[in-house]
């Protein structure tokens, strides 16, 4: 809840107030998070769709209406998201297949703990609290670790990594904090499965971030003064950004003139 402040604190207390709107990425996400980590929940969470799903038909509309309070998926998405489920759990990690981590761990750990230095109280969430490791496990529209990195940096999973780790540190009174592992799953074949240790570049950016949202975090409240991210600014771009047209397609016209459009 505290990424929004990175933003700005406007829109922090924005994120406060507003309803979350899943999409179709997050709900599946959330499925093959479930089927990993806590199966015998996804009964009371999810509602199977016999068949296809159309928004138009008459019987999906009724099934929808009937399942308000759960989120619906049907046949062909649950299927999908069981494949996806299997291999994670027999991904090997750390010489193990990651299914005895999970068996090993305790899915959906909450920690609260004190901040330190300002006091506030925090909440975290880890995916699997293990005895060696914090896992958090990530669906992924990218086959490749390095496209995931610059995906994590710009959703500040750095943030959260760092965070996280603080806090289990924290609890358990620990010197040497566990490691932060991200189990990434590629959501689309040939469903690639990433182990990706946080580093210590990745968790000093993140440590950055922390300490940002908690002086702006304690200056807002201490203020009353929650300012949005208004600003004003001269467009500038960067050399690598710089347009460079390319003339292989242009022998093609076979030497006309281009003219000049404004």
């Amino acid at each position: 809840m505290l990424k929004p402040l990175l933003e700005s604190p406007a829109h922090f207390q924005a994120n406060l107030l507003s309803l979350n709107k899943a999409t179709k990425a997050m709900d599946f996400g959330s499925l093959v998070h479930g089927l990993v980590l806590e199966p015998h929940l996804i009964g009371n969470e999810f509602s199977i769709y016999p068949g296809i799903a159309d928004g138009r038909a008459s019987e999906y509309k009724a099934f929808l209406t009937k399942h308000a309070s759960r989120m619906v998926v049907d046949e062909p998405t649950f299927a999908r998201a069981r494949r996806l489920a299997e291999k994670i759990l027999h991904r090997i990690v750390f010489g193990r297949a990651f299914g005895d981590f999970v068996n090993e761990g305790t899915p959906e750990a909450s920690i609260y703990v004190e901040e330190p230095t300002t006091g506030l109280m925090l909440r975290t969430r880890l995916d699997l609290y293990h005895p060696e490791h914090s896992f958090d496990l990530k669906t992924t529209r990218h086959g490749t670790i390095n496209a995931f990195i610059r995906d994590a940096v710009d959703m500040h999973y750095d943030f959260q990594a760092f965070m996280y780790t603080i806090a289990r540190s924290l609890y358990e009174g620990r010197s040497t904090p566990a490691k932060f592992v991200f189990i990434a799953a590629e959501t689309e074949a040939p469903n690639s499965i990433h182990q990706i240790t946080a580093g210590q570049s990745f968790m000093s950016n993140g440590a950055k971030k922390f300490q940002e949202v908690l002086s702006v975090y304690s200056a807002c409240m201490q203020t009353g003064f929650w300012p949005d991210s208004s600003g004003n600014a001269e467009a500038e771009i960067e050399p690598w950004q710089s347009f460079s047209g390319k003339s292989d397609w242009k022998a093609a016209l076979g030497g006309y003139q281009l003219s000049t459009v404004h």
